[in-house]
């Protein structure tokens, strides 16, 4: 097609043709052409076409991580935040209930996923009021936690996934009879509404607080059941952190929050 001159560089006009429409052939050229900078040009122009591909690839990824980024945030902020409901009745004769929080096998148990370093010590104090409410006739709440959001259960590892066994209730609280559990998706409680239902079934007004974890869940249903106007009591040895906050920094937070903090196990009369 066509010959080479002194140079690879260089091609033959006279041996350069194309056809046009009707299939004629015609000359290109009338002086030799400079082949090189054709084919350079060609190649700079294949390079800047996948550089911004790149750029553009690069630049949605990012924005893409980041639009996720903010959900994530978005999600936590918004199931962190404590419910707001119906103030509870005045009853005649007010009652009061133990809720036992989290102190599930994932973070207390044996084979524990996330192990809470003072998970005996709660299991132990939750134990000794649970003798104490079964025998005076309390009302007692086992609340667990289920991570039943994808993206959630992605970032924690599969921790307290629905019907796994490390979602159920540490094995070796004790089991008082008559005494129900309820299921959360969110930290505090009363974002299940079995709960408020429950509670105005059987007449609480006071709530005795112990479990997992005191800067999230604790924290979150003590508040909530605060913006109901229960009476709150918080038993302090009952409650851990894996958090950076202290428990007397958050047992502080609690009572200047109009909630009782208490030391040691025992459910005054």
């Amino acid at each position: 097609m066509y010959q080479k001159k002194n140079s690879q560089r260089y091609l033959s006009p006279s041996r350069l043709t194309i056809k046009n429409a009707n299939n004629e052939l015609h000359w290109i050229a009338s002086r030799p052409v400079f082949l090189e900078p054709l084919c350079y040009n060609n190649k700079v122009k294949r390079e800047t076409s996948i550089m911004k591909r790149l750029k553009k690839f690069l630049y949605w990824s990012a924005t893409s991580v980041l639009l996720l980024a903010l959900m994530l945030f978005a999600l936590i902020y918004w199931s962190m935040r404590p419910t707001r409901g119906i103030p509870i009745k005045k009853y005649a004769v007010p009652r009061a209930a133990l809720l036992i929080i989290d102190i599930q096998e994932d973070y207390t148990g044996p084979q524990a996923k996330k192990r809470y370093h003072d998970g005996d010590r709660i299991v132990r104090v939750s134990n000794t009021l649970l003798a104490q409410a079964q025998k005076k006739g309390l009302t007692v709440v086992y609340i667990k936690n289920v991570i039943d959001n994808p993206i959630m259960s992605f970032f924690t590892d599969g921790i307290n996934a629905p019907g796994s066994p490390g979602t159920d209730m540490d094995h070796r609280l004790i089991k008082v009879p008559m005494a129900i559990t309820l299921s959360k998706n969110r930290p505090d409680a009363f974002s299940n509404p079995e709960l408020d239902a429950y509670l105005a079934e059987k007449q609480i007004s006071q709530l005795l607080i112990t479990g997992l974890d005191g800067a999230y869940c604790v924290n979150a249903t003590a508040r909530g059941a605060l913006n109901r106007r229960y009476k709150v009591t918080l038993f302090q040895d009952g409650i851990a952190t894996e958090s950076s906050k202290s428990i007397e920094k958050l047992a502080r937070k609690w009572g200047e929050a109009g909630a009782q903090v208490k030391a040691g196990s025992e459910i005054s009369p």
